[in-house]
């Protein structure tokens, strides 16, 4: 396990919090609530949003349409 994947475990055990996110994406987010997410973490002190996890902590992993970003390029 990566140094990268450690800090991202640790970020999940602290549980979400003001700057601290969680969104499932097990039924494909649509992105309309992910760009709500991400706006609304923009709108205050910034932080971090970690898609493809539940509020539960439980890491499902992202849907298979959010797996290739470089398909949702232009």
């Amino acid at each position: 396990m990566s140094a990268y994947d450690n800090e991202i475990l640790l970020l999940i055990q602290r549980g979400e919090n003001l700057d601290l996110e969680f969104k499932s994406d097990a039924r494909c987010l649509p992105d309309r609530e992910l760009i709500a997410a991400v706006v609304s973490l923009a709108n205050t002190d910034g932080g971090t949003l970690l898609l493809g996890v539940e509020d539960d902590g439980t890491v499902t992993g992202l849907h298979i349409n959010h797996q290739n970003i470089a398909a949702c390029l232009p």
